[in-house]
């Protein structure tokens, strides 16, 4: 293998199992797994300290991630590019910010890991020293990269990353999570919704920064101007009812503060010196929603069984979203491709794991592959 720099993949919003590692025996305490366990009821975060469990007999972590969506890209990696290729498995349902911070840590303890193996077997050829890494995110993972990175790392940023790749990352939201918060919901991120997982949601710090930002996302029915998503007045009156009731006067204004500060600071470029190591893959070809109306006249509904859609997406993110100031680093050498898969699938994609290896590989395949996946 040529590539001697470690590589860190880190997954998206309800990419880890979560359980509760509280009791002895904790043979049932799996609360969220992906597939077979979604206890929504039971993944409630604090309305006073997001960081913590709302129930007193509760201490939940991730325990691993979701494999169907990630074992195979990491297996794709280890193979083709180093078998230094680890996953960094986070509680996706609080803070990016705090996501970011034990990202940090676990670089420190992944770098460790790899500089004591080089020097307890020094390779045969002529290999530089780990002292770097590189970051694949998918989704969400691609927020906490970004957050690490710019505010974390800031100016040591050089000195500590090789590369940075996202898939599906929306660094300007989706619409996906404003329906999530709301009385009705149909699904959260392509899953079914239940009342319980309304309930959990709207605890949830990582739901909440995942709110749309781009200009016309959210509009006014009848003036079709934009509508200001991070001013709880904007939202349907009984949504703010039930959380006042439930959670206190204060308390959704305060989660849409601050998931705009964090919407603020991540749409924010990299340094040139990072930049140009930043690499993303995004979908196309999916209805996805683009923009919906907001009723004033009935209490501020939002009208997705109205909402504009288009094949600009991958069913959760748009490319409003997902396609940052880098894309015009692309634009004369590379076209779309089309998929007709969803936005938790992509890492399991062939092109996007042979774009991703080429990276790292520096193929000559690179300079002819597409950007836009």
């Amino acid at each position: 293998m040529a590539y001697q720099y470690p590589i860190i993949f880190v997954h998206g919003i309800q990419g880890s199992w979560l359980k509760n590692e509280y009791p002895v025996d904790y043979q049932d305490e799996i609360y969220w797994s992906g597939i077979l366990k979604k206890k929504f009821g039971k993944i409630h975060l604090s309305s006073i300290d997001r960081t913590v469990d709302s129930d007193i007999d509760k201490f939940i972590f991730p325990h691993q991630a979701v494999p169907f969506i990630y074992e195979s890209i990491v297996e794709e990696l280890r193979e083709e590019v180093t078998e230094h290729t680890y996953m960094f498995t986070y509680d996706w349902r609080k803070d990016n910010r705090y996501s970011a911070e034990k990202l940090a840590e676990f670089v420190e303890l992944v770098l460790r890991k790899v500089q004591t193996n080089f020097r307890e077997n020094p390779p045969s050829d002529n290999l530089s020293f780990p002292d770097r890494v590189s970051l694949v995110g998918h989704s969400m993972g691609g927020l906490v990269i970004k957050w690490y990175v710019s505010r974390i790392l800031e100016d040591q940023a050089d000195n500590k990353i090789d590369k940075i790749v996202t898939i599906a990352t929306p660094y300007r939201g989706s619409l996906k999570a404003v329906e999530a918060l709301l009385p009705g919901a149909r699904n959260f991120f392509g899953l079914e919704a239940q009342k319980a997982m309304r309930r959990a949601s709207r605890t949830l710090p990582g739901v909440y920064q995942l709110l749309p930002s781009w200009e016309k996302a959210v509009v006014n029915k009848y003036s079709s101007e934009p509508v200001d998503i991070f001013n709880k007045d904007a939202w349907q009156k009984n949504l703010i009812e039930k959380l006042e009731k439930r959670y206190g006067k204060d308390f959704f204004q305060e989660m849409l503060n601050d998931a705009r500060s964090f919407t603020d600071d991540i749409n924010k470029e990299y340094k040139p010196e990072i930049e140009q190591r930043f690499y993303y893959v995004y979908g196309v070809g999916s209805e996805t929603w683009k923009e919906v109306k907001v009723d004033p006249e009935r209490g501020n509904r939002f009208e997705f069984d109205k909402a504009v859609e288009d094949k600009e997406g991958d069913g959760t993110v748009h490319t409003e979203s997902s396609v940052v100031n880098a894309a015009e680093r692309f634009k004369d050498t590379k076209k779309p491709i089309e998929l007709g898969g969803q936005h938790a699938e992509m890492p399991n994609h062939g092109a996007v794991q042979d774009y991703i290896v080429s990276l790292f590989s520096k193929s000559e395949y690179l300079k002819t592959f597409e950007s836009k996946i």
